[in-house]
């Protein structure tokens, strides 16, 4: 029998070409890579130009028999269409077999926004300069977790309360920035004048204690000068039998004070993951479970949505490109349903007029 393995995953490397030519983001990329090769390893020697909706439905089985969520099933079910869909454009296959196969949909729970006493909660566990401005900008101005890891100091015009940011597939936008926003990001910028806004806070070196052959060592890394590379260093202190633990660490701090140990300026941007984790732990400290970057994006939404801005103003502000995209993000809060409800329902009008 003739194997077409190699075929199929020479198509698999076609389409990644493809993605990058289209500049699908990078995230996306990831995920319909991975999906495809899973694909591609399960039709093994069959060719997938030959394959038809009872192949898909058995790797759709097959996917679900080794553990995959429903949601996971169903998004790949959705990646095989678009390679097929390539794989069509280019003459491979005749027609595109996935989407002659449905799957139940899934729910997918969406966020819930948070109410505004929750995110003063939040604004009071925050500790650094950083944390602040973090949660300040993202419920300021309602930005992707993108753009804000990507946000730079010279594209914020202070003065203006307006900044520059990079979304997605690579567009430039304008955002408004509220004014408590803005004295957060002085305040943690300081004097800087340019370079990425959220970076990375290295811990300072403190070295270590450890024993050798009887003896405490002090270890550290010295840094001699900016670009050159730091330098292991090692050195005796004392014998175990006579200095105890805490003398020893004494004697390690004592030394640390006359060694260079001074980490060189770097600028390192903080990642998008390093972001969410920020976020997370600030919103753990205020008793709030499940808050994320996007959290807080749908969070501005709704709260602008609830003080009366229209949904193409919002729509604009998250630079959707799509208003049912903006509809999706915004929920109407128990406050305004009220408020609404008591001031819309007929039975109220005719109480009025009954007294």
């Amino acid at each position: 029998m003739h194997s077409y393995a190699r075929f199929n995953r020479s198509l698999a490397r076609r389409y990644d070409q493809w993605m990058v030519a289209m500049h699908y983001a990078r995230t996306t990329q990831h995920i319909y890579r991975r999906t495809i090769r899973q694909y591609v390893e399960f039709m093994g020697n069959k060719s997938i130009a030959d394959a038809d909706h009872t192949d898909v439905r058995r790797y759709i089985a097959y996917v679900s028999e080794d553990g995959a969520s429903l949601s996971a099933v169903y998004r790949d079910l959705g990646t095989l269409p678009l390679f097929y869909d390539f794989l069509h454009l280019g003459g491979v296959v005749h027609y595109v077999a996935p989407r002659f196969v449905r799957l139940r949909r899934p729910f997918f729970k969406s966020l819930t926004p948070l109410s505004k006493s929750q995110v003063h909660r939040l604004l009071a566990a925050t500790r650094t300069p950083r944390d602040r401005a973090l949660i300040e900008f993202f419920y300021g101005t309602g930005c992707r977790l993108s753009e804000v890891a990507r946000l730079r100091i010279e594209d914020i015009d202070f003065e203006a309360k307006i900044a520059e940011v990079v979304g997605k597939l690579g567009k430039r936008r304008i955002v408004l920035v509220t004014p408590s926003a803005i004295g957060a990001l002085r305040a943690y910028i300081g004097q800087r004048k340019s370079g990425i806004v959220f970076q990375k806070e290295l811990p300072l070196q403190k070295g270590c204690v450890t024993t050798h052959h009887g003896s405490w060592f002090s270890i550290w890394r010295e840094y001699r000068g900016e670009g050159e590379k730091a330098l292991r260093r090692r050195e005796k202190i004392g014998r175990v039998d006579e200095l105890s633990v805490d003398a020893a660490k004494k004697k390690h701090e004592a030394l640390m004070t006359t060694r260079p140990i001074t980490r060189p300026f770097r600028t390192y941007s903080l990642s998008k993951m390093a972001i969410q984790h920020s976020v997370k732990d600030i919103a753990e400290r205020a008793g709030l479970r499940n808050v994320t970057p996007h959290t807080l994006r749908r969070t501005f939404a709704t709260h602008l949505y609830d003080h009366g801005a229209g949904m193409e103003i919002i729509k604009t502000l998250l630079g959707h490109v799509w208003i049912s995209t903006t509809m999706k993000y915004t929920r109407i809060g128990p406050d305004r349903l009220a408020e609404t409800f008591e001031r819309c329902h007929p039975r109220e009008g005719l109480n009025d007029q009954a007294s």
